[in-house]
């Protein structure tokens, strides 16, 4: 693993969710501080009351975990979302986020294409994808500022990174899961063009694609037979890999990261 980042800020959108938890405690063990976003105030104030910030003795640097109310398919509440981390203490005249983990997911249950409703497909990409643009379009436009006053804070060369969790559902997907997996297909477009967009600003661009993991998108008969079937992974197994994609200098990217349990199929589901 490369040297883990240290004194960043980190947005994680689905944060009160499996992953978003996973990727919040392994952020605050590393000295990344972070702010969770999600559409119920009460889950994100429980998530935070499960998660211990840090202070490290050798520098007093403190890490804080920070929750704000946004449902990210809502254009005005994004803008609203950035806005108040703009106001924050810890971000005012340090650029804001210097991380953004686009988590946040949902998925609809399994219908045959005749039973998909028009509703349910502008529910999925709503969530899955138009609100990972959104998040990444509001910070793109701070992170480029970064670019350009440099005497804010020291920083490494570079200003900033998006990671998206994508699926390896975007390439392989099962049965009945046109929505989910059209939108997983179009959040790997978006990060390639956006990673193609931001390069010459120092912003890397990147996505993990997991393979089955269990979280709270899946039912209890799903768990059932797929473990038997084909393994898991954990929620702290993707985490782990957010962190060391984090982890990296701004001028390293790793544009695609599949991960998934030595059992499972992949290609074709075979």
């Amino acid at each position: 693993m490369p040297p883990l980042a240290r004194n960043k800020i980190a947005l994680i959108t689905g944060g009160s969710g499996t992953f978003g938890k996973a990727i919040a405690n392994v952020f605050l063990s590393n000295n990344i501080s972070v702010i969770l976003t999600g559409r119920t105030l009460s889950k994100l104030e429980e998530t935070k009351r499960t998660l211990k910030t840090t202070t490290t003795t050798t520098t007093g640097n403190n890490t804080f975990c920070h929750v704000i109310q946004s449902d990210i398919s809502k254009e005005d509440s994004v803008i609203k979302l950035f806005q108040e981390i703009d106001q924050m203490d810890e971000c005012v005249g340090s650029g804001g986020v210097d991380i953004v983990v686009n988590n946040a997911g949902i998925n609809v249950t399994a219908n045959s294409i005749e039973e998909l409703t028009a509703k349910d497909m502008e529910d999925v990409l709503g969530v899955n994808v138009v609100g990972a643009f959104l998040c990444s379009r509001e910070a793109i436009k701070r992170m480029k500022q970064k670019d350009d006053e440099d005497e804010i804070v020291e920083r490494e060369k570079g200003r900033g990174r998006i990671i998206n969790i994508g699926s390896i559902s975007s390439t392989s997907p099962r049965p009945n899961s046109t929505a989910y997996t059209t939108s997983k297909f179009a959040i790997e477009g978006l990060t390639k063009s956006l990673s193609l967009d931001c390069r010459e600003h120092g912003i890397a661009v990147g996505i993990i694609h997991p393979g089955n993991v269990i979280s709270d998108l899946l039912s209890p008969e799903e768990v059932e037979v797929r473990g038997r079937t084909e393994g898991f992974l954990t929620a702290d197994d993707v985490a782990k890999c957010v962190l060391t994609m984090a982890s990296f200098p701004y001028n390293v990217n790793v544009l695609e990261l599949t991960v998934i349990p030595t059992t499972q199929p992949f290609v074709g589901r075979g």
